[in-house]
Parts: structure tokens; sequence; C-alpha cells
């Protein structure tokens, strides 16, 4: 299995763990998401490198929304399998939020999970974090690691060695600064 198929694998298997969660609680959930409705067209979204804004909207659309009848509440929801989240992906989800709609991240690491409110995520310094790879990436004007910033060749043979990743702008979350959403613990 490559490395994109592994991570596809990875964000399902926890995608489905987290309408578990979610529907222990006592919610609804229904997928959304070309990846859960129409595979076929979330793969040609998946493979555009340059999307115009709605296919990359339609790209990044969370993985559901869940649904509680008795208060009438709803939010949407997506699940992250790892540290980082890419940049389109955040910013569909800020406008899924809009001004007055929830989105919840879901984040598994190390064991960890983590449920934030989209608006409250928080980031690593981009610029602290490639000091400590063996070879720097860029940053972009945003703060967001931008491999495809790299001159072509060195792209390359970046991609070449990271087989797995999409070279999309990323940044890794501060999950230390969102301690306060981490599952299993009670906070004030």
């Amino acid at each position: 299995m490559n490395g994109f198929a592994y991570r596809l694998k990875r964000g399902e298997e926890w995608a489905a763990e987290v309408v578990k969660i979610i529907e222990q609680r006592g919610w609804k959930t229904v997928p959304l998401g070309a990846e859960n409705v129409a595979p076929e067209v979330h793969h040609l979204l998946s493979m555009m490198k340059n999307p115009d804004p709605t296919a990359r909207f339609l790209r990044y659309m969370p993985d559901g929304f869940a649904v509680r009848e008795e208060s009438e509440e709803a939010f949407f929801f997506d699940a992250k399998s790892g540290p980082t989240i890419e940049k389109d992906a955040y910013l569909a989800y800020q406008a899924f939020a809009g001004s007055d709609r929830r989105v919840f991240v879901f984040v598994r690491h190390l064991g960890n999970t983590y449920c934030v409110p989209v608006n409250d995520l928080r980031f690593q310094d981009s610029r602290e974090v490639v000091r400590r790879y063996p070879r720097p990436l860029p940053v972009d004007e945003d703060g967001w690691i931008a491999p495809r910033l790299l001159p072509r060749d060195e792209y390359l043979r970046w991609k070449s060695r990271n087989p797995q990743a999409s070279g999309t702008p990323f940044r890794y979350f501060d999950l230390g600064a969102m301690s306060r959403y981490k599952m299993g613990r009670r906070t004030s």
C-alpha cells in the first residue's frame, strides 16, 4: 500500500471511530464530503493540482454532521488522524462555520483524542517547525508550510522522499495549546 493509500485508509478508519464517539453520546450522524457520498468524484477532486474555489470547497467538506432531536442542535464534524491539517481544509471549515454554525475537528495523535471547535484550533509556529527539518521547507505568507514553493527540482526530490504527502500547504496543530479539548478529561 503506497503512502497516500495508507493515509487515506487511516483517515477513513478514524472517521468511522469519530462517528461512533458522536453516536454514543446520543447524536445521529449523516455523512458529508465527496469521499463519503461520491468516491469517484472525490478521487477527481483529490487529483486536481490547482482547483477553482468551488472544487476546493467540495474537496474539503467536513466528514459529516450530527443532529440531536431533543435539543434541536446540530454541528458539522471532521476527523484528522494525525497532527496536521491542510490549509484548504482549514479554510473550508472556517467557511462552513461562518458566524453562527458549529464545526468540530476531532484530532487523534499519539493515542489522544481532541474535539476542538474550528475557531479554537491552534497551530505551532511553522517557521520554528521547519527549522527542525534536515532540509527546511518554505513557509507561505500566511504561515503555512508550503512544499510546492520549493524550486521544481527540489520539490520533486522532496515528493519522492515523502510520497504520502500531498504537497499542499499545511500546519501542525499545537495540541498543548488545545489540551482543554482533550477527550476523557474533565475541565472547568
